[in-house]
C-alpha cells in the first residue's frame, strides 16, 4: 500500500518538507520509519547548492536510525518492529569488497539513489532526510535493546566513519598519532584514537575547534601549523624525534595532507579520512620521490564502517566513556521542518556562542 512520505527538499538557501508517495519495498528491500536522521555535511548544500554524485534534491542525507515498517519479498532476516541502524550506501553484496566484509561505500558496483528508486518503483524512498526510507536488507544492523537511538546513530558518520580505518591500522597505546583538519570527523577520529589508548597531537588553526579537541575529545597536544617550527614541535613529541606513527587528514585539503605526511615517520602511514567534494579542483602536488618513497611512507584512505565491524561498532557506542563523548559531540535536535534554522546554525558555527557539533533531525516533525 502506498504511503505519503515527508521528504526534505534542499536547494541553495531553501529547505522545505514536501510530501511524496512511497511504495511497498521491492525484492530484497525493507521500509524503515526513521526516528533520527543525522546531518553529515548536507548544510553545505543549503549554503552552496552543491550536491555530491549520490545525492539530489529529495535524496540528501545518508545516515539513519529507525524501526522497520514493512518487509519486501525475499527478505528473511528482518521483520517489522525491529530497531535498526541504516548504514550509508547501496552495496551490491556480490563483489570482492562486499564478500570480504569490507566497507560498503567502497563497493565495486555501488549504486546511487536514482538507480535504487527505479528498481523499487518509488519516487521518494532513497536516502535519507525522509520519514520513510527504502533500504536494501544488507545495509541494516540490529540495534541492541539497551542502546538508545541517539548513541546507535553514531555508528554512522560520527564514531563509525573513522572506526574501521583506525581499527585496520591496529592503533594502540604505543601509537603516537597526528590529526589534521579538526571538524566533526577530526573530533570523532580523536575519540576513536583515545578509545584505543593512543597519544594524540592535533594540528589546526581554529581556536574553537582546538579547544573542543581538548575539552571534548581529550587530545594530548596541540600544534599550530602556521608556526615556523611546527614540524620540530611534533617530532619533539615522538620517540627519538622520528615523527608520528600514524597521521590522519580529516578535511581533504592538500595543506593538511602534506603536513600530515611530512610529520609521519619513515615506514609510517597517512590515512585520509576526509574529502572536499564541493571543491573538485583541489589537487595535491605530491613529490613521490622525496616525500614518499625515500621514507617508505604509506598513504591510504577510508570513510566507512566495514560490513564485518558493524556489530562491534554498536558495542563501542554502548561504552560509557564513548557515550560521555557523544553527549558533547551531538549538540542539537531539530524537527525536520526546521531544517533551515539548523543549516543556518551549522554554516555560521564559528560565530556561535556555543560549540555546535552533530545535528539530528526528527523526520516526522
Amino acid at each position: 500500500m502506498m504511503k505519503n512520505n515527508k521528504v526534505l527538499q534542499i536547494k541553495k538557501g531553501q529547505a522545505e518538507v514536501i510530501e511524496k508517495p512511497i511504495n511497498e519495498p521491492g525484492y530484497g528491500f525493507v521500509r524503515v520509519r526513521q526516528t533520527l536522521a543525522p546531518n553529515c555535511i548536507e548544510h553545505r548544500i543549503y549554503q552552496t547548492g552543491f550536491y555530491e554524485f549520490h545525492e539530489g534534491e529529495c535524496h540528501a542525507g545518508h545516515e539513519g536510525v529507525g524501526v522497520i515498517d514493512a518487509v519486501g519479498p525475499g527478505v528473511s532476516k528482518w521483520r517489522e518492529g525491529q530497531r535498526v541502524v541504516i548504514f550509508q550506501g547501496w552495496a551490491c553484496g556480490e563483489c570482492h569488497v562486499c564478500v570480504s566484509g569490507l566497507g560498503a561505500t567502497h563497493c565495486v558496483n555501488l549504486k546511487i539513489p536514482t538507480e535504487v528508486e527505479a528498481y523499487n518503483d518509488s519516487e521518494s524512498g532513497g536516502n535519507g532526510f525522509c520519514e520513510y526510507r527504502l533500504v536494501p536488507q544488507n545495509m541494516l544492523e540490529l540495534i541492541p535493546d539497551e542502546l538508545a537511538d541517539k548513541y546507535a546513530s553514531a555508528a554512522n558518520c560520527l564514531i563509525g566513519c573513522t572506526y574501521s580505518g583506525i581499527r585496520d591500522l591496529n592503533v594502540g597505546p604505543e601509537s603516537v598519532c597526528l590529526v589534521g583538519g579538526v571538524g566533526f570527523i577530526g573530533l570523532a577520529t580523536i575519540v576513536n584514537l583515545k578509545y584505543r589508548g593512543a597519544t594524540v597531537i592535533v594540528l589546526g588553526r581554529d581556536k574553537q575547534r582546538m579547544q573542543a579537541a581538548f575539552d571534548i575529545a581529550e587530545a594530548d597536544h596541540y600544534v599550530n601549523p602556521e608556526d615556523e617550527d611546527w614540524l620540530e614541535q611534533i617530532k619533539a613529541l615522538t620517540p627519538d624525534g622520528r615523527g608520528v606513527d600514524f597521521s590522519f587528514d580529516c578535511c581533504g585539503y592538500p595543506y593538511y595532507q602534506q603536513k600530515c605526511l611530512d610529520a609521519t615517520k619513515h615506514y609510517g602511514t597517512l590515512m585520509i579520512l576526509g574529502y572536499a567534494a564541493h571543491e573538485p579542483d583541489l589537487k595535491w602536488e605530491l613529490n613521490t620521490e622525496s616525500g614518499l618513497s625515500w621514507g617508505h611512507k604509506n598513504i591510504t584512505a577510508h570513510f566507512d564502517v566495514n560490513f564485518n565491524h558493524r556489530k562491534d561498532i554498536l558495542k563501542v557506542v554502548g561504552d560509557p566513556w564513548i557515550q560521555s563523548k557523544l553527549d558533547k559531540l551531538i549538540t542539537h535536535r531539530f524537527p525536520m521542518s526546521q531544517a533551515s534554522a539548523a543549516f543556518e546554525l551549522l554554516n555560521n558555527r564559528t560565530n556561535a556562542n556555543e560549540f555546535v557539533g552533530k545535528v539530528h533531525f526528527i523526520p516526522g516533525e
